[in-house]
Parts: C-alpha cells; structure tokens; sequence
C-alpha cells in the first residue's frame, strides 16, 4: 500500500508528461518575456592537454542566438576594476538561466559542442547590450531540482572572458573583432607594435642604433 496520497498522478514529486510540457512552456515563454537574447558561442578543442586539461589552441567557429534570464539585477558581480601591479584588471561575473529545450532545439542538434547534452564549462557568452564576452565557468544543469519529475533550466556561472590569442571567426562581425583588437599575432592585428601602445618597442630600437657601444664605454655613448 502507497503512502503517498493516491488523488496525486504517481506520487507528489513525478507528474506526467502533459503537466512538464505546461510547465516547460511556460518557463520558454517566461525566458522570451523577461530574458535577454545572448549569443552562445560553443569552444572547439584543437590540442586538448589531458594532464592539465586545458588548450591552449582553441578557436570559437559558431555562434547562436537563444533567449537567457540574467538572474543579476541590478549590476554584474564580482570585484570590478582593480589596480593591479599588471595595470587595471577587470572582474565581472553573472548568473544567467537558459531553457533546456531551448539550447537542445538551438545548439544541441548543431553538433558543434564538445558535450551533446548540455552547456559545457569552457563556452563563451556575448552579452549584447553591454558588448563583452563572457565565459562559462560552472554549468548547473540540475537547478529547480525535478519539479515535478523532470528538468527545465540550465544555470550558468559566467565571467568576463580573458583572451589569450585564440581562433575566434564565428561570421558575426561583433563577436569577430575581440581577435581584431586583442590578439598578438600580426597576421590578424597588424598594429601590434603600435608606436603609441605602451608595449611599442620600436622608439628604443631607433635610439639604439645611434648609440656605439665598444670596449672602453660598454654601456655605449650618452
């Protein structure tokens, strides 16, 4: 005999499928009234580091648009600007929720994740409205804890993206240029040694050969 109360479908915790698709409709409709359309931005391993589980050479080719709730409201988290012995560091973070169905129907069927069933720890987010990519840090996929019998949201733990030189050619022009700007190699961002960067080296190259250096004035000539 059940010690559940048998008025119930199943039991209080599963309901049917009828019952979790209300639900989940209403939760998708939810995230088109209230959200926020991002553009997600899968990560595509080249040169996996299986000790470190890291690579270096990873390169972004795909960028989708989905609905997301931003669970912050009234500004990003985390430290913000800081004066560090490196320069100005900038900490941002965010919450944000995505439908499952929705990134199922959206990027899961793409085939361009490194996991089929759900977001992967790695990926990056563009933020349009404040024009900044962020990356993924943690993926809940079992918040709402089975309501009802099933899952419907994925929360996100983002923070601002620090680029390190790699592959980004998603074909959206507002993605596109953070290796336009960021990047080191001259093939993509000729003006690397910019003469007005405070990284240009070129000004000391050219005093230098003005100065002679010999045995007697090792430091050469002032």
């Amino acid at each position: 005999m059940s010690v559940l109360n048998k008025y119930f479908t199943g039991n209080s915790t599963i309901g049917t499928s009828s019952e979790q698709n209300i639900i989940e409709d209403i939760i998708v409709e939810s995230m088109r009234i209230y959200g926020v359309e991002i553009k997600y931005i899968p990560r595509t391993l080249i040169s996996k580091d299986e000790i470190l589980g890291e690579d270096r050479l990873s390169k972004f080719e795909h960028s989708f648009a989905i609905a997301a709730y931003f669970e912050n409201i009234d500004n990003f988290g985390g430290g913000g600007y800081m004066a560090q012995k490196f320069g100005l560091m900038i900490e941002q973070s965010a919450s944000l929720v995505i439908p499952i169905r929705s990134w199922n129907d959206v990027i899961g069927r793409s085939d361009t994740t490194i996991l089929p069933n759900r977001p992967c720890e790695g990926d990056l987010i563009y933020f349009p409205l404040s024009k900044s990519l962020f990356e993924i840090k943690f993926v809940d996929h079992q918040s709402v804890f089975y309501q009802i019998g099933k899952l419907y949201v994925y929360k996100l733990q983002v923070e601002l993206y620090s680029y390190s030189s790699e592959y980004i050619n998603t074909g959206d022009d507002t993605i596109d240029a953070f290796e336009t700007l960021k990047s080191f190699d001259i093939t993509v961002n000729p003006n690397t040694d910019d003469q007005q960067s405070y990284g240009d080296n070129a000004k000391f190259i050219d005093k230098a050969t003005d100065v002679i250096f010999s045995e007697t004035n090792p430091f050469g000539e002032l």
